[in-house]
């Protein structure tokens, strides 16, 4: 056995290579091994101190590597204050440690030199294990992985007492080469057991099982790897016995491939073939493999075994007809028409094959109808509970015809030509429930799904089948109870939701119609409201309705103190008003409109000032006097003109009142903050980005805007130097805030300061803007 000695410079070299586990592995084994030497052989038994635990730091002198996670603290100290690679923990009679370097060790503890040096010797003697694992680490050499994996899945490695199943652990973990005595003691047994597989295989060769089709040899070979060396004759006989049917299996699959068609290959290597192998590739090396396998093979053989193509293919057909009837009754129900197989006997490959095609076209073909109608069908469901309850109903009920067909089959077509137009969802609805139907033919058994059309009388009387001609009519009878319901439902539920417009308009029933403010035209009366002591009507004596309903008006106007606001959307709302609309015709659409803009404004309100809260009020009280209170109680009477008047005016409180009221605040806060040169200084700002991008080129455009500014050159040179370090590409998140602290603590007037700021936060509206006062300017 050869013996490693390291240096310590030589020693410290290879372990700067290791990795943190790596060295508190080797530590923790090392250590390990002097703790039970030396506390064991208990040098001074003699003394009143006891020897009762050594310590090291692993990373002693490897402080400045990167293998140790965060800084390197020492972890050893001497009581004197040294700190220390090797740590010596004393106990004394009565409890008390004290933690030593080796010189303080001999002394305190009171042993003779020689005893003291034979401690330390054998302290560094038991390091040669050390030295050993890192001679090898620097040769190349790490953890016999191979190895103890077939051990493993041989449960061999339990054969191990604990602490050194432990041990290989670590190692393992830590991809450490093992001491030579650990790895005797492994290899030992991995020798046992390969010996045993060896002996294994020999008779997977001898019955000459190969994998042709089946992974019946990969299974077993991996099992042959994966057991222990026990019990290997009944191994052996079980592996005999069950390779040979293995390869019979082979055998038969071979020969059947060879003499088939093209589908029954296909079906061979799809539902035979391919399912025994995945079957055999999950199966577990543990827990009853033997079992399993033998259930498996046993099933594939019985699966084969003696059968024909003709017996293959009809098994298929079998299967076929089955999801063909399952996939029938998802569609149409629990009575649905069931396909069966052919009762000729002795048919031919090709005859079989031909029906295994046209059921796979059939049941294609029902697929379709079921991706087509089911998602649509669950969707009413979970809206219309009740609707596709009655459909249900309708459809599965028997239909009794009366004996005069003709007459009844016009009298039914009269009704049907009456019903409005279906969209296309309503027009699958219909459809489906009329696929759902069951009658009875005479003479050709149970029909389902007999999608008929409501002919013209016409092409009824041409049909000269009276059964045909029951059956047209027993269709139209269905078709016109269907969609009596449909529509009824619709027109219930519009009817529900037209109220609950109406509420949205008279907001709960807020408001009332008055004859009195009526009478007056409502541009005339929108004047008289926001007439003040200068105005042509301020003489003119209003009566009480309008009185009141001024006040009102008045008292907003006070507290908010936005007349010009209030008057402008006053106006604009009348010229809303006067618009000629393109009008929607469709009830349905116009009140889900309406359902939808008043709940937005529901939802936004609150977050309104109080001033515009009680401004929108009176608005919807003022439409509500002139249109509002003209919608008529019953939707089938109502006046679509009235009805999109409305729906204009909540688009207007939607949209066109905020923007009215954002631009008027926006023009007062222009004027304010940039005084009479507005528009100059305006369109200087904003070409301050776009000069602060092409640097020094347009000299003539610097000189303007220094001038409508009134900034100096190293000001302005400034302004830009803040909008190009902010228009950084690499930096976009939170621009604005790096502008207005870039500004701000720039060398320029507080005023100009806050208008270039106003302006950034605001440029999208002040842009909108610009146009406007500049023609105003002209003017």
């Amino acid at each position: 056995m050869e013996i490693y000695t390291l240096t310590d410079e030589k020693r410290r070299k290879i372990l700067s290579k290791l990795k943190y586990n790596q060295i508190q592995t080797l530590s923790d084994f090392t250590m390990y091994k002097v703790k039970s030497e030396m506390i064991t052989n208990n040098f001074i038994a003699a003394s009143d101190w006891h020897l009762v635990d050594i310590q090291e730091d692993p990373f002693w002198r490897l402080r400045y590597t990167d293998n140790a996670p965060g800084k390197y603290v020492p972890k050893l100290k001497c009581y004197c204050g040294k700190t220390l690679r090797y740590q010596y923990v004393l106990e004394s009679r009565n409890g008390k440690q004290l933690y030593l370097g080796k010189e303080h060790f001999m002394q305190h503890a009171g042993i003779p030199q020689k005893i003291a040096n034979q401690i330390h010797e054998r302290v560094n003697n038991i390091m040669i294990f050390r030295d050993e694992i890192l001679v090898k680490y620097d040769q190349g050499k790490r953890f016999p992985l191979k190895e103890y994996r077939t051990l493993d899945r041989s449960r061999m490695i339990y054969e191990f007492g604990e602490d050194f199943r432990y041990k290989l652990r670590r190692f393992r973990d830590a991809n450490l080469p093992l001491f030579h005595v650990d790895e005797s003691r492994m290899m030992k047994k991995y020798r046992q057991v390969k010996e045993a597989n060896y002996a294994l295989y020999r008779v997977l060769n001898k019955e000459k099982i190969e994998d042709h089709h089946f992974l019946f040899r990969e299974t077993l070979e991996e099992y042959i790897d994966n057991i222990g060396v026990g019990h290997f004759e009944d191994n052996a006989r079980w592996l005999e016995v069950i390779s040979s049917d293995g390869r019979l299996v082979e055998e038969t699959i071979e020969n059947i491939l060879n003499n088939s068609t093209s589908m029954t290959r296909e079906i061979l290597e799809k539902d035979y073939i391919k399912p025994v192998n995945t079957r055999l590739a999950n199966l577990s090396m543990y827990n009853d493999f033997k079992d399993r396998f033998v259930r498996i093979l046993d099933k594939i053989k019985k699966d084969i075994y003696g059968k024909s193509e003709v017996d293959i293919l009809l098994k298929k057909e079998e299967e076929k007809i089955v999801e063909l009837n399952a996939l029938q009754v998802q569609i149409y129900g629990k009575d649905a028409v069931q396909d069966y197989q052919d009762g000729k006997e002795n048919r031919s490959v090709k005859e079989i094959a031909d029906s295994i095609s046209e059921i796979k076209k059939k049941y294609k073909k029902y697929k379709k109808i079921k991706n087509k109608y089911i998602h649509l069908i669950n969707t009413y469901i979970n809206f219309y509970p009740v609707l596709i309850n009655r459909l249900n109903e309708i459809s599965d009920k028997e239909i009794v015809l009366s004996n005069n067909v003709e007459d009844k089959y016009i009298e039914t077509l009269g009704a049907y030509s009456k019903f409005p137009k279906l969209n296309e969802e309503e027009k699958k609805i219909v459809r489906y429930f009329m696929l759902r139907h069951k009658v009875n033919i005479p003479g050709e058994g149970i029909k389902q799904g007999y999608s008929l059309s409501a002919v013209s009388i016409g092409k009824f009387r041409k049909v000269e089948s009276k059964d045909i001609q029951k059956l047209l009519l027993e269709y139209l009878i269905l078709r016109v109870a269907i969609i009596e319901e449909i529509v009824g439902f619709k027109n219930k539920e519009l009817q529900d939701k037209y109220v609950k417009a109406k509420n949205i308009i008279s907001r709960d029933g807020k408001y009332k119609s008055n004859k009195i403010i009526e009478s007056y035209n409502i541009e005339l009366l929108v004047s008289l409201l926001i007439s003040n002591n200068h105005s042509k009507y301020a003489n003119i004596t209003l009566n009480k309705e309008v009185e009141l309903l001024k006040q009102k008006l008045d008292e907003i106007i006070k507290e908010s103190g936005k007349r010009k606001i209030v008057r402008h959307v006053l106006n604009s709302l009348i010229e809303a008003y006067r618009e000629k609309l393109s009008f929607d015709n469709d009830i349905s659409n116009i009140v889900a409109s309406i359902i939808r803009k008043g709940n937005k404004i529901s939802y936004n309100i609150s977050s309104l000032p109080q001033w515009e809260q009680d401004f929108i009020d009176f608005l919807y009280e003022l439409n509500y006097y002139y249109y509002g209170s003209k919608l008529s109680k019953d939707r089938k009477n109502v006046n679509v003109k009235v009805l999109n008047i409305n729906l204009m005016f909540l688009r207007f409180i939607n949209t066109k009142m905020r923007l009215i009221i954002e631009r008027i605040n926006l023009s007062e806060q222009l004027r304010e903050i940039y005084g009479s040169n507005l528009v100059e200084k305006i369109d200087m700002i904003s070409k301050l980005s776009k000069m602060a991008k092409i640097k020094n080129k347009d000299m003539k455009a610097k000189e303007k805007c220094k001038s409508v500014l009134k900034i100096s050159s190293k000001q302005l040179y400034n302004i830009m130097k803040v909008y190009r370090k902010c228009s950084n590409k690499k930096r976009s998140g939170g621009k604005l805030k790096r502008l207005e602290k870039g500004i701000n603590m720039l060398e320029i007037r507080d005023s100009l300061k806050k208008e270039i700021i106003f302006f950034e936060k605001n440029k999208k509206g002040i842009l909108e803007l610009q146009d406007v006062f500049k023609s105003k300017r002209r003017n």
